[in-house]
């Protein structure tokens, strides 16, 4: 679900136009930008519910998501103001809480009944903050986690991989039987966040804790990068050029074996219409390594703009949206679950969506990466190394040297990624 946002960023001088867009107006208008996925899908179907309720009407304002970070950024300095809410993606919310573009909501989301903040998971609450404050509500959960197809599985005596090992194995089991053995991303645009995942699987990590030194020169880095690179070649040819997008893709299909993909995804595999692989497929937590294992975690976050004209109006729509009790209508219209404790017990819920055990699993050894508003630069230009190796052939020992003098350029005179 996840993509890079450092084109967003360099070219926000660039994207003209976003004026008119922005700013809701005081006359009981607001509005949401929003960009394409299966969360903005559901927003959009809450919308109507909303304005018969409050007589406020709802605008959307569809922005692709290479440009998302960059008008949002632009629409808040316009005199007018910016967008009222911004549905935004996590590896965005230090370049646009930085930037000015988002307000504090942490007092408004604690003293909401109807959105009931007891009831988000403290790692989740973090997950919404950028240096302490909440700048955001979590629109959906979305860790990675294994992802594997079931009959393929049965046909070939193979189990879900609990070590790099046995993903491999199965991998080159899955190949010799004429199926693709992984489904993993090298593009040159987003392809770093699945070699960052496969790192911090194996217990590596981007940075060393608590400081901007790059920490990519471990051997835990190296084993991880070995791995993802021996994958290469099992994994179809239209997903090694992408991510996550061109991953569900393939694997929807169903000649793809395994991958290691956001639970945001679900909607999709589970879509008759757009999978041939419905009750044919089940989620696992990915294969860790040690101790020091984690999956990484993602989502969608929404919050309110920083010079919104109708605030008040804006946090109504996100109470009314993201509360307790229109939670079962936002997933029914195939939105990935933000993780409500209540919402993860819930028996029905549970039926509905079967990987939700998974999701809670994955979601408790998860990490982000930093929030720190380098995070853009430094994902295209490792995703810009490694589709470079993996095309060109070089290797790990060289990748993971070029990645880490990177981080560290990227870096340079920094002294606060906490």
């Amino acid at each position: 679900m996840t993509a890079t946002v450092a084109a967003a960023i360099t070219t926000t001088l660039v994207i003209a136009g976003c004026g008119e867009d922005a700013g809701g107006s005081e006359d009981k208008t607001i509005t949401v930008a929003i960009s394409s996925s299966p969360s903005a899908t559901a927003l959009k179907a809450l919308a109507p519910g909303f304005e018969k309720e409050t007589g406020i009407k709802v605008e959307f304002v569809d922005i692709p998501y290479a440009q998302l970070a960059a008008k949002t950024l632009l629409a808040a300095k316009q005199p007018k103001g910016g967008y009222d809410v911004v549905q935004f993606d996590s590896p965005m919310l230090a370049p646009l809480a930085g930037g000015g573009a988002l307000t504090d909501i942490g007092g408004r989301a604690e003293g909401s009944s109807s959105y009931d903040y007891a009831d988000i998971p403290d790692q989740v609450k973090d997950y919404a903050k950028y240096r302490n404050t909440t700048y955001g509500l979590p629109l959906s959960t979305e860790p990675y986690v294994l992802w594997y197809n079931s009959d393929l599985f049965s046909k070939n005596n193979l189990k879900p991989p609990t070590t790099w090992d046995e993903y491999t194995a199965n991998a080159t089991k899955l190949k010799a039987a004429g199926a693709y053995g992984s489904d993993s991303g090298f593009g040159s645009e987003i392809g770093a966040y699945y070699w960052l995942e496969t790192i911090y699987t194996f217990g590596g990590r981007l940075l060393k804790e608590g400081t901007c030194t790059p920490a990519l020169d471990s051997p835990e880095v190296l084993a991880a990068t070995k791995t993802y690179l021996s994958l290469k070649d099992t994994t179809p040819a239209t997903a090694v050029n992408g991510g996550g997008n061109e991953m569900t893709t393939a694997f929807v299909q169903g000649d793809v074996g395994q991958m290691i993909n956001a639970t945001g995804y679900y909607s999709i595999m589970a879509d008759p219409k757009q999978s041939k692989i419905p009750g044919k497929f089940a989620a696992a937590v990915p294969p860790l390594a040690g101790d020091q294992g984690r999956t990484l975690l993602f989502g969608w976050l929404i919050g309110l703009g920083k010079n919104s004209s109708s605030p008040e109006n804006g946090w109504k729509f996100l109470e009314y949206a993201m509360g307790k009790a229109n939670q079962s209508t936002f997933i029914e219209q195939g939105a990935p679950p933000p993780a409500r404790k209540s919402l993860l017990t819930d028996a029905e819920a549970q039926k509905s969506l079967p990987y939700l055990k998974t999701l809670i699993d994955a979601a408790e050894t998860g990490v982000h990466l930093p929030y720190i508003s380098q995070m853009p630069e430094i994902i295209t230009a490792l995703s810009a190394q490694l589709s470079s190796a993996a095309t060109g052939g070089q290797s790990a020992e060289q990748l993971v040297k070029a990645a880490n003098d990177k981080v560290a350029s990227i870096l340079d005179g920094e002294d606060d990624c906490s």
